[in-house]
């Protein structure tokens, strides 16, 4: 497929409706803000709900007013100008990823596959594991020249590196997250991608979707995850990491802005650090 070019800085903020924002996605929307408005740049907002059975909508009037309440300004995607307040959906977008499907199962790099987590789990094949934690899939199902229907079938991608992810859950018709995320990103000139660095994982994924379509890749900058007082991630379950409006906004984007001081390179806060004074002071 053709290549995109765009030599402007466009970066993204890509949140999922599972939750409210917390303090670890506010370092990681702030970061983002900064690191394309230091530059000049445009940040698209996208809510990532192509997950039906986590997403939850009533949570994404919530995110938004969150950005908004901490300063936090998304560009409008011109597309959408007048609707959505220019904000993509990719529960919206579902034609769209069929298309890119269809054109990586012409090349032979997808696969049906009918293992269910309940008989990976009792096989007898040898389960190496990712760095992620994730159970490597053992490639079951990969040659096989035809896979009977089951209640849980899935398309995988046929990977390089015995990584076999899932693509498409049959059953709900839900794409996965590492093939959404490389066909938005494509399709909206995203160059600069800023996230948390337990997502690292994923970069293998993505760069073999991206290049077997001819995608360009986007600079990633991963910003140290937000821990909390024994060392655990910070979730949207953790009473303590939720955002407070009011009184509190100052006090969490100046947390926010502390966080990434101490863990980002010297060179970036350098690069953005006038662009939060002007913004946030």
């Amino acid at each position: 497929m053709k290549e995109k070019s765009n030599k402007n800085v466009l970066g993204r903020f890509a949140p999922s409706p599972t939750g409210p924002l917390h303090l670890g996605s506010l370092v990681t929307a702030l970061a983002s803000f900064l690191d394309v408005k230091s530059e000049n740049g445009k940040l698209w907002l996208r809510i990532e709900d192509s997950d039906s059975q986590r997403s939850k909508p009533n949570f994404i009037g919530l995110i938004k007013q969150q950005l908004v309440d901490h300063g936090i300004a998304w560009d409008v995607w011109p597309n959408l100008a007048h609707e959505r307040a220019g904000v993509i959906y990719q529960s919206e977008r579902q034609h769209i990823y069929s298309h890119f499907l269809h054109y990586l199962s012409t090349l032979d790099r997808t696969f049906l596959c009918k293992c269910t987590r309940k008989s990976l789990s009792r096989t007898n094949h040898f389960i190496e594991y990712l760095e992620s934690g994730e159970k490597r899939y053992p490639q079951i199902c990969r040659d096989r020249k035809s896979v009977c229907l089951s209640k849980e079938q899935t398309l995988r991608f046929k990977s390089t590196n015995r990584d076999d992810f899932v693509i498409r859950r049959l059953t709900t018709g839900d794409f996965s997250y590492a093939f959404t995320v490389v066909i938005d990103d494509y399709l909206q000139g995203v160059t600069r991608v800023v996230r948390g660095d337990d997502l690292k994982f994923t970069i293998e994924r993505n760069r073999q979707v991206q290049a077997i379509l001819g995608f360009p890749f986007p600079t990633i900058l991963h910003v140290p995850v937000v821990r909390d007082s024994n060392g655990r991630k910070l979730s949207k379950t953790d009473e303590h990491s939720k955002l407070r409006g009011g009184k509190f906004i100052k006090k969490q984007i100046t947390q926010s802005w502390t966080h990434l001081r101490k863990n980002m390179p010297s060179s970036w806060i350098e690069k953005v650090t006038p662009t939060y004074e002007n913004y946030f002071f």
